[in-house]
């Protein structure tokens, strides 16, 4: 009946997923999948109610088989001793829906065996009666016995899959769905080993009981932190992982008051660079790996997969029309915005060939695995609720000059030129009082923003069946001038079922966000500096819109309308089944869909009202587009002890990755009134595009990791590939890796040596993974339609050759690590050196004007060398009854190199051999001429000189790497008996253009103000500064734009952040107990508190003046759980 159910809703999920009316068809989905869920749980209990009825038909048939029969159908656990078991004479037995209390007094009358009934633990213990069968003598007594038992954490919750091995022997079992197991062929004063992935290994003497509890400690060590390591939550531990993965806990996101997960995480895993693009709720990131670098995209992100499924972890499909300032507004957005930090359970960053293996040429740059909170087994009924509020304000921003300063400038500068004021410098001309001061940045900057987010979720179930529901609300408002915020909500259920005896399973889980964006679609960091201080004020005093010069183009932009409406839908489902112990098969299947409404205007409102034309430039904007992935994962994974010291496991299978991107935009122009704004199609001018892309990829492997004597671990994978990117005979590739790791410390004579060092491992790893980093079939030839007909038909016109021999890029990684723990682990330090060789690179190679096309894509001769280090250290450094203070700090050293380019290529003149990838070539930057006050070069000849024009590309001598020499992060956690305080710090080493070159224009034209650096400008000959002489000449344009081209544009932008602080207490549990509520605690966290930096922009995070840095965030909240 199960069976049936499932495919009935399977067969219903699968209707819905190939279509693409969408927006209407998301709760509908949701509601099904909710039912469903509820569904599988209530036939799941109403089975569990009626299994306890027992039926037996059985003639002279052995007491051990016959309770075997009724414990299969009851669901109870039966301990017995086999030597007495095995005397008792057989049993006729006929039963028909009797309950398990008549079973068993009839299967044992006129036996000398009592029962006992154990609940809620559903135990049932044979044991001898009053009257004693025969025992026999020591010369034919069996040597061995069976044991059991239950494995439990310390709060009594079972530990599924647990192992249990017999010291020194290949006898081991796991643990079933409710922690159980039955292990046979055990030897008297045998000593056990229990462990399980998270928790401390314990060693048990047997005595003589048969049935035993194991209560595992859960592991402070970070060596059994438990790490995801590949679909379908594969799992393993960083003491016997041989690849390189970091993995950080919902503990630690919690702590950080953020809207995008990424936030979270910045500063804490070594190699990977996280750059917060913009401070704009629903923004943009930049993410990139130990320097993945590729000729054609720069830096390819890392591969996002959330639950199993393809994500897309980077930009989105919003519109690229700029008339709207969208491109510097979101700057593409990021799908994490639509993923709510307190959903994640955890996140595991692959950085090497051997931890990326799962994921073949998908993860050839990096992988990052979010797994979402589930429903866990035999957890008792929790009611959690997480609520916090708060300010986000703008942090320290470079001073702007006032209107004395502006104005003294401003006539320097005529007076350098030789000019008097005229008509139209209104700013020094007296039409403008000389001592109004308008604050541009705090009329449009200057505000706050109110962020409120509020997470609630109910869990529980039996040891075969739990649940989880939950939802959250978030709310983050604009600190830009007047409306708009960025607000979503979402749901989310999951649902764990196992039968009674652990060899089916099913996981369903699904999450349903929807978002809306109303802020006003621009971005006024650099709009600031665009009007005199002494000019019309932007507003009344009622807050309206000042038109007292007729034009005001800077609050004109307020009026300007965007809306967007994301909604995210997230599912998954596993089905595991277990035929025998050491065999599992696994299917996982996972979809994800990001769908999207951007709604952008440009009203009558947002020009003067006297202002003729205003219907006529009006424009309405409609941009509808859809992310759809669905991944498919079947394998089988065998698991077993060999020559009693070995542990192998064998996993093969395949995965299947279908995406389907697709857009449509509507832009229309010139409307007769603003009622007609929300239809695009109706403007005078219509103008659409449409677009719909199909990517498949899919991959076969198999994967080999041995384990001997828990001292050698070798990891073998080989996998086949194909990706749509490529034409036939080259879509599919082979690839593969092997891994080794020794762990010296469990060495006998390494003991002896070194007994401070608790842990020593040595690893390595090198494989070959492919790449298919290019657009989507481009081995095909592309065309559009011309835009005018000849006799009635449309034509044709190519704008993409084709080529049939595109192929796979090719990516040769290599890793060694050593990793290092000291007294008990309270120390632990890990050390890795990497090197990528990245060849047959794919790009898009510029062609010659006559083939009438721009490029075309083809694999290269180019090759990249990307080499660095990665070093963590973690140290619990007091450890106190009342008092703890534990540290954290990591540093990446990333190096890149084309080792190889072609003759006479173009594709990039600031690709250079033997430079970084990440560096740009730049004229060579003299300073500013005492005499003259000009900006001076030195040219490719040794000539220095003041240019306003004559300079050339090949004056360009310098060459500045952008990327950041180290990054890394430095954590400090302390807690005090029911107090703790987490401070976190993110540093970065890098260059990047200073506050002169990001100012567009050269000081001195009218209404063009500037920071108050541009005081300490050149005055007279002999003068030493950086800043040049005012000007207004149209020269000095000229020498502007060289200047932003040299090697003087370009600064320190080190810096080191206050990331995260974090103040909690825990209320009492005395207190809690007499409340009734399991915990509570309130606390106090502040993001992006303090930047310590030489830098002179407006961020060093985000280097660009005309973009809001990172908001400074305040909350305060509060966690409940009853």
């Amino acid at each position: 009946m199960k069976l049936t159910a499932f495919c009935k809703a399977w067969d219903g999920l699968c209707m819905y997923l190939p279509g693409k009316g969408l927006f209407r068809s998301k709760w509908w989905l949701t509601m099904k999948l909710t039912a469903f869920i509820l569904m599988v749980a209530s036939l799941h209990v109403t089975a569990g109610a009626y299994s306890q009825k027992v039926t037996i038909s059985a003639s002279a048939l052995s007491l051990e088989k016959v309770l075997d029969q009724i414990q299969e159908q009851t669901g109870y656990s039966f301990f017995w001793s086999d030597q007495l078991i095995a005397q008792a004479p057989v049993v006729t037995v006929h039963l028909k829906d009797a309950s398990l209390m008549q079973a068993l007094d009839l299967c044992l009358k006129g036996l000398p065996f009592i029962y006992e009934i154990k609940e809620p633990e559903k135990f049932v213990y044979i044991r001898p009666g009053k009257v004693m069968l025969p025992v026999l003598t020591a010369p034919h007594m069996d040597t061995t016995r069976i044991v059991t038992g239950k494995v439990t954490d310390e709060r009594g919750q079972p530990l599924p899959g647990a192992s249990i091995r017999v010291k020194g022997t290949n006898n081991a079992v796991s643990s079933d769905g409710k922690g159980n197991f039955r292990l046979k062929n055990v030897r008297e004063q045998a000593v056990l080993i229990v462990s399980f992935i998270g928790y401390k290994e314990k060693e048990l003497t047997l005595t003589n009981k048969n049935d035993i509890m194991v209560a595992l400690p859960q592991s402070s060590s970070e060596l059994d932190q438990v790490q995801v390591i590949g679909f379908g939550n594969t799992t393993t531990s960083k003491r016997f992982n041989t690849g390189n993965v970091t993995t950080i806990t919902a503990e630690e996101i919690r702590k950080n008051p953020v809207n995008n997960v990424f936030e979270a995480i910045q500063g804490k895993v070594p190699g990977l660079f996280i750059q917060q693009v913009t401070g704009q709720p629903g923004g943009a990131f930049r993410l990139r790996l130990r320097s993945a670098a590729n000729l054609a995209t720069g830096a390819p992100p890392p591969l996002v997969v959330v639950d199993g499924v393809m994500y897309p972890g980077a930009t989105l499909p919003l519109s690229a029309n700029t008339s709207y300032g969208t491109a510097s507004f979101l700057q593409g957005g990021n799908g994490l915005n639509y993923l709510n930090p307190n959903d994640i359970e955890s996140i595991s960053v692959l950085k090497d060939a051997d931890a990326t293996a799962l994921y073949g040429t998908s993860g050839a740059y990096g992988v990052i695995l979010v797994t979402t909170k589930k429903a866990k087994l035999g957890t008792s009924p929790t009611f959690n609720a997480n609520v916090y509020t708060g300010v986000s304000v703008l942090g320290k921003t470079p001073p702007i000059m006032n209107t004395e300063q502006y104005l003294m400038l401003r006539r320097e500068g005529l007076k350098n030129d030789g000019r008097t004021p005229s008509a139209m410098d209104k700013d020094i001309n007296g039409t403008w009082p000389e001592d109004r001061y308008n604050d541009y940045r705090k009329d449009l900057l200057g505000s706050y923003a109110q962020t409120t987010n509020a997470s609630i979720s109910y869990s529980g179930g039996s040891q075969n069946t739990s649940y989880l529901v939950g939802g959250s609300f978030r709310n983050n408002g604009n600190i830009q001038r007047h409306r708009g915020s960025h607000t979503d909500g979402s749901i989310r259920l999951s649902l764990n079922s196992t039968t009674n005896d652990n060899k089916f399973s099913i996981m369903l889980a699904a999450t349903y966000l929807s978002s809306g964006n109303d802020m006003v679609p621009m971005d006024f960091s650099s709009s600031i500096s665009l009007a005199a201080p002494n000019g019309p004020p932007l507003f009344l005093p009622d807050g309206n819109i000042s038109w007292e010069e007729g034009t005001n183009d800077l609050a004109g932009d307020i009026s300007k309308i965007y809306k967007n409406v994301t909604n995210n839908l997230l599912g998954n489902g596993s089905l595991v089944y277990r035929p025998f112990n050491g065999l599992t098969l696994h299917a996982d299947i996972s979809y994800n869909e990001i769908s999207s409404r951007e709604f952008m205007a440009y009203p009558t409102t947002a020009k003067p009202p006297t202002y003729a034309n205003a219907a006529a430039e009006t424009h309405s904007l409609s941009n509808v587009y859809n992310v759809r992935t669905i991944s498919f994962s079947p394998y089988a994974e065998f698991s077993t002890r060999v020559f009693s010291k070995g542990d192998l496991n064998i996993r093969t299978g395949g995965r299947l990755d279908n995406k389907l991107s697709f857009s449509n935009e509507i832009h229309g122009e010139g409307f007769a009134s603003d009622a007609l704004l929300s239809n695009p199609s109706v403007g005078t001018r219509v103008t659409t595009s449409f677009n719909e892309t199909p990517y498949r990829s899919v991959g076969a492997y198999a994967v080999l990791k041995f384990i001997w004597d828990e001292k050698y671990i070798v990891n073998l994978n080989g996998r086949r590939d194909g990706s749509t990117k490529f034409g036939p005979g080259r879509k599919f590739g082979n690839f593969g890796s092997v891994a080794l790791s020794w762990l010296f410390s469990e060495e006998k004579f390494f003991q002896g040596l070194a007994p401070f060092i608790s842990f020593g491992k040595l690893r390595g790893s090198t494989g070959l993974i492919g790449g298919d980093a290019v657009g989507d079939f481009a081995y095909l030839s592309t065309y559009s339609a011309a835009s005018g007909t000849y006799l009635g038909k449309t034509g044709l016109s190519p704008n993409r050759l084709a080529n049939p021999l595109l192929s796979w890029e090719k990516n040769r990684k290599s890793e060694i690590g050593l990793e290092l723990g000291f007294f008990d682990d309270r120390i632990y330090a890990e050390v890795s050196a990497y090197r990528n060789i990245s060849s047959n690179q794919l790009i898009n190679q510029p062609l010659n004007s006559v083939t009438g096309m721009s490029s075309m894509a083809v694999n290269s001769d180019a090759t990249i060398r990307t080499s660095g280090w990665e070093a963590s250290l973690n140290s619990l450094n007091i450890k106190h009854r009342n008092f703890r203070w534990s540290t954290r700090f990591n540093i990446s050293i990333p190096k890149s190199r084309l080792v190889k380019l072609p003759v006479n290529t173009t594709l990039n003149a600031n690709y250079v051999l033997d430079k970084p990838v990440t560096g740009v070539v730049l004229y060579n930057y003299a300073g500013i001429n005492p005499e003259t006050g000009y900006y001076s070069f030195i040219t490719l000849d040794g000539t220095k000189g003041d240019y306003t024009s004559g300079l050339k590309n090949e004056d360009k001598t310098v060459f500045l790497d952008l990327a950041p020499a180290y990054y890394g992060g430095f954590q400090n956690s302390f807690t005090y008996k029911r107090w703790s305080l987490d401070v976190s710090f993110a540093y970065t080493k890098r260059l990047g253009k200073n506050m002169l070159a990001q100012t567009g224009f050269p000081l001195g034209y009218m209404g063009l103000n500037g920071g108050t650096f541009w005081l300490d400008r050149w005055q007279q000959p002999g003068d030493v500064t950086d800043v040049p002489k005012i000007s207004a000449d149209f020269s000095n344009w000229s020498r502007h734009f060289y200047y932003q081209a040299s090697s003087g544009a370009y600064s320190d932008a080190s810096y080191a952040r206050l990331q995260n602080l974090s103040l909690r207490y825990n209320v009492k549990a005395a207190l809690l107990q007499r409340m009734r509520i399991k915990d509570l605690s309130v606390y106090l966290q502040g993001q992006n508190l303090l930047t310590i930096s030489g830098y002179d922009g407006l961020d060093p995070e985000n280097l660009d003046a005309g973009t809001i840095p990172p908001m400074r965030v305040f909350t305060a909240g509060i966690n409940l759980t009853l």
